[in-house]
């Protein structure tokens, strides 16, 4: 269960990443300060390690895809 979750945080960490560079990619503004301004916080910005999360995972137990 808390693997899936994590799974989904990375997932969408991912699609934010790409969506925001396709953004700021051509944009007249610092995406530092468009960030800012609109208010969006990366994980890192506010402490939260995604990998501290992944640690909490017992190691060696894989469950099969799709189950």
């Amino acid at each position: 269960m808390l693997s899936e979750k994590i799974s989904q945080w990375r997932k969408r960490k991912r699609m934010f990443r790409d969506l925001w560079d396709t953004l700021t990619e051509n944009s007249p503004k610092d995406p530092k300060e468009f960030k800012e301004e609109l208010g969006i916080e990366y994980d890192e910005d506010v402490g939260v390690s995604l990998q501290s999360y992944s640690d909490l995972i017992p190691q060696g137990k894989k469950r099969p895809r799709g189950q």
